[in-house]
């Protein structure tokens, strides 16, 4: 009986492990907003610095114009910055902080490393792009959790990507 404690303990941390966990992002501006066109992305992937820059220049947001008004855009930079990953103490941003920063969340190394051999995941017709984060974190939005489901996935693409 003891060692099948030890296993299940050992079992719970390795699958807990694997998913990072960040804060609800409960702000009603940042979620009516940021999520009209994308998921509301956890301020702790990125810096303060970054956070400024990407909400400086909403009129060219990744080749799209997210031009928001002047209240809104300070409420959203407001909260990004107070949760920004060079400020946050969540366990979740340590890990997201690089240096020089990343520019954008797919571009930082946390992402590309967690990613890896996902590349035909994000062109299967379920994800389309690789910042469409909800395909296969779909509860990430409600709980934070990165936990991962890929079972809409053939078997061959959730292999490449770490389940099977």
């Amino acid at each position: 009986m003891r060692s099948l404690i030890i296993a299940m303990t050992i079992l719970f941390s390795v699958s807990a492990a694997h998913a990072e966990t960040f804060p609800v992002i409960t702000d009603k501006t940042v979620l009516s907003e940021c999520t009209d066109c994308h998921m509301a992305f956890p301020p702790q992937t990125l810096t303060k610095a970054v956070w400024t820059k990407i909400m400086g220049d909403l009129s060219n947001h990744f080749g799209e114009d997210a031009s928001l008004d002047a209240a809104s855009t300070a409420i959203i930079l407001d909260y990004h910055l107070k949760n920004a990953n060079d400020v946050s103490k969540v366990r979740a941003s340590m890990k997201w902080k690089t240096t020089p920063p990343a520019s954008r969340v797919l571009l930082a190394s946390r992402f590309i490393r967690k990613h890896k051999g996902c590349e035909a995941a994000f062109a299967h017709e379920k994800v389309k792009l690789a910042s469409n984060c909800l395909a296969c974190h779909g509860d990430m939005q409600k709980t934070g959790s990165t936990k991962e489901n890929l079972r809409f996935l053939p078997a061959s693409i959730r292999a490449s990507c770490g389940e099977d």
